[in-house]
């Protein structure tokens, strides 16, 4: 059974991690974070899907290889279901091949285990409010990746998506790795206005997360990938 804990925070968070010492360290990591709600700390990703399914979490921070269900397939079955739920993956797995599931599975962050403490809980925060945070190597691969399939793929499928010129611009900025207040700041605009331009993007893309609408984007040509 999962470790529970009830506390008042801002952000419900769930963890799931099937190494023992870390998953102590990140519950005394989330402990000491003011803002965070630990609903449940879980060994793997049958025990996390349970409990997630029950009591949805703002976030669920998850390792990706684990026993009895991985967190690839933890985050396809419970995003099927709880699509509000934002998920940040933490491990040691840095292969292309893996990465890229997690980010299709609907991932918006992935960070590496040698991340600091507060890499993980800035991670958290920001996929609280809808936004990504990636590892700098990850996210350097990921874009050289999708450049080298833009480079190799000569077709065209910028009219598969039907956007505003105000959401062209603002899917523009997510690309360029900016967060909902500072696109905002920059257009002049509120910032609920812009997560509402977000949503539309994200419905429009067929995508689950800012990260696979940016690279959507630069796949196909909806925005410049420099």
């Amino acid at each position: 059974m999962p470790y529970t804990r009830g506390m008042a925070g801002s952000i419900r968070v769930v963890v799931v991690d099937d190494e023992p010492a870390y998953r102590g360290a990140l519950q005394k990591t989330l402990t000491l974070m003011p803002e965070c709600n630990l609903l449940a700390v879980c060994e793997n990703g049958e025990e996390a899907l349970e409990f997630c399914l029950e009591n949805p979490p703002d976030v669920l921070l998850t390792d990706i290889n684990m026993p009895r269900m991985d967190g690839i397939e933890l985050m396809r079955r419970l995003l099927k279901q709880e699509k509000d739920v934002r998920v940040v993956v933490l491990t040691v797995n840095e292969d292309d091949e893996t990465i890229f599931d997690a980010i299709r599975a609907g991932a918006l962050g992935y960070l590496l285990k040698t991340s600091t403490p507060q890499n993980v809980v800035d991670a958290l925060r920001l996929a609280s409010k809808g936004e990504a945070m990636l590892t700098p190597k990850i996210a350097a691969r990921v874009l050289n990746d999708f450049r080298r399939v833009r480079d190799d793929d000569d077709t065209d499928d910028t009219e598969l998506f039907v956007l505003s010129d105000r959401e062209s611009e603002i899917l523009d900025l997510i690309a360029k790795g900016l967060r909902n207040k500072e696109i905002a700041r920059d257009l002049c605009i509120a910032e609920k206005t812009v997560k509402n331009h977000v949503s539309n993007i994200l419905k429009a893309l067929q995508v689950n997360s800012r990260t696979e609408a940016a690279m959507k984007a630069i796949k196909s040509r909806i925005v410049d990938p420099t």
